[in-house]
């Protein structure tokens, strides 16, 4: 899982981050799930990595948009909870 912070007023293009992630990336290297966050710092400016593993990407508990990697579709679209379950029941394959 990568979590982005994107600019203000910008959204993510998911066919094209997949685009540029091919270019500069060997596949498994590729994050196969994004959480699209505000910044999650600490006092002293550090990310808070143990709260963004502990949530995971399960939409759930996460509140923050997230995605997933879609081969066929050559793009990261939105992970909602029927596309989540159909992940955890290994109808879908990432």
């Amino acid at each position: 899982m990568a979590a982005l912070v994107l600019r203000p007023g910008r959204s993510l293009d998911g066919p094209g981050l997949y685009r540029h992630l091919e270019l500069l990336l060997p596949p498994y290297a590729r994050p196969r799930f994004l959480r699209l966050q505000v910044p999650a710092m600490t006092e002293t400016f550090k990310q808070q990595k143990v709260r963004l593993a502990r949530d995971g990407c399960d939409p759930a508990l996460v509140a923050e948009p997230l995605l997933v990697l879609d081969e066929a579709a050559r793009a990261f679209v939105p992970l909602d909870p029927e596309r989540w379950e159909r992940l955890r029941d290994g109808r879908l394959r990432i």
